[in-house]
């Protein structure tokens, strides 16, 4: 890859404080998902591959599902092959 031999690299749709959040897990194993950051944090877990977070993004969606966000959450799960938490959302919907 091209990118192992440049000295700068450029993450497009990872703004810096996701990618920071990202960092920060990396060297703790511990990262805050919430209502204002699954919707970036996830995306961003999936390009980066750290599927650990991208599993937590997914399953902080699930325990939020209600009636009233389900088929907005089944979207997102569908956008970002989120096979358990679609399968949850259809339940829903």
């Amino acid at each position: 890859m091209s990118e192992s031999k440049a000295k700068k690299i450029e993450i497009k749709d990872v703004d810096g404080q996701t990618l920071s959040k990202l960092i920060d897990y990396i060297y703790t194993a511990e990262i805050e998902v919430t209502e204002e950051n699954v919707q970036v944090l996830l995306p961003a877990a999936s390009l980066l591959q750290l599927m650990d977070v991208r599993q937590n993004c997914c399953d902080f969606l699930q325990s939020q599902l209600h009636p009233t966000n389900c088929l907005g959450i089944r979207a997102f799960a569908d956008v970002h092959t989120c096979t358990d938490l679609l399968q949850q959302a259809n339940a829903y919907a």
